[in-house]
């Protein structure tokens, strides 16, 4: 970039035009980063720095079948794995529970192996707290005549023998719910 000479001095120029800048930079990114990276707070406190969690990220997956068939092998895996369904929803073309729990294990292998929330004098938490846990997989159709699915999961661990009912850890999924979820539900839609 050359500046021409306007009767301003050069550094004088090169501030006003870096204010300027950095004035559109931050009024149109900032709201948007800061939604997307930091949705919730889980540590505010006087003497640190506010904590945030991850945002939640959804796998998604296509299935070579018609939604209704899906649908269907979605429900089929939820019952598989123990776990009532709560939301059905055709219109938004959301299945799911919100709002249930396990300790220990889930899903057939321990809860250490799918969540990490944190640990203590006696190890991992997800070994001995009671893991709260949000399912919701969102299915539409294709372009193909298939179906694409995502599923979203959120944990929380609360310890049942020493917190309150209110003290909650969030919880970083490794994944492994979400790939055994789109897998049963592909093995279902395609018998």
């Amino acid at each position: 970039m050359t500046f021409q000479r306007t009767g301003w001095p050069r550094h004088l120029a090169a501030s006003v035009l870096v204010s300027l800048l950095l004035q559109g930079c931050a009024s149109t990114a900032t709201v948007v980063e800061d939604a997307a990276r930091h949705p919730a707070p889980i540590y505010q406190g006087p003497e640190a720095p506010t904590m945030y969690a991850d945002a939640p990220r959804s796998v998604t997956g296509v299935i070579a079948r018609p939604v209704s068939v899906v649908r269907a092998a979605v429900r089929q895996a939820f019952t598989d794995y123990g776990i009532p369904v709560t939301v059905d929803n055709a219109a938004n073309g959301q299945i799911g529970n919100p709002d249930f729990f396990r300790s220990r294990q889930f899903m057939g292998r321990p809860m250490t192996d799918l969540v990490s929330c944190g640990g203590g004098i006696t190890g991992p938490n997800a070994a001995t707290y009671r893991i709260f846990m949000s399912i919701i997989v969102t299915t539409k159709g294709d372009a193909t005549g298939g179906t694409a699915l995502a599923v979203l999961f959120q944990a929380t661990a609360r310890d049942v023998v020493n917190g309150t009912s209110n003290d909650r850890l969030v919880c970083a999924g490794s994944g492994r719910v979400e790939q055994l979820l789109v897998e049963q539900t592909r093995a279902r839609a395609m018998k």
